[in-house]
């Protein structure tokens, strides 16, 4: 890993780290055990999601990461959306709306990699999310 490379990943994380700072803080925002996803560092994971353990793959290669996690959690789709388009820019993820080919499918690109995060409603008020990375 370059320099450049492990001082934006710092600089991702630092940030992460204030946002969920800021999330606990808040009043009336209930907080996710630890705030992030367990094989992503600086990929904050929604209040009131937690993982489920199906899915969490984490490989780290030459040519970058590959991740997969689920979380599942009493939310709206709508309120997994919000908070994912609020938060990652933050993080330095941009939105690749025009990749996002199913209506539940929110896509992001950063330094080569792509975040894909799949929102998949299972009543009214329970949802499962899937995330995947992997190099671009």
């Amino acid at each position: 890993m370059t320099l450049r490379r492990m001082t934006r990943r710092l600089t991702y994380v630092f940030a992460a780290l204030l946002l969920s700072a800021a999330l606990a803080a808040a009043p009336g925002i209930a907080r996710a055990d630890d705030g992030f996803l367990s094989a992503v560092d600086d990929m904050p994971l929604m209040p009131g999601l937690a993982e489920t353990g199906d899915g969490g793959i984490a490989f780290d290669k030459p040519t970058g990461r590959i991740v997969r996690a689920v979380a599942t959690g009493d939310v709206s789709e709508k309120g997994v959306r919000a908070f994912y388009n609020g938060t990652l820019p933050q993080l330095g993820w941009e939105r690749e709306k025009k990749l996002e080919l199913i209506g539940d499918l929110m896509v992001f690109r950063r330094e080569g990699e792509r975040l894909e995060i799949q929102i998949v409603p299972e009543g009214t008020a329970h949802t499962e999310v899937r995330f995947s990375i992997e190099p671009d």
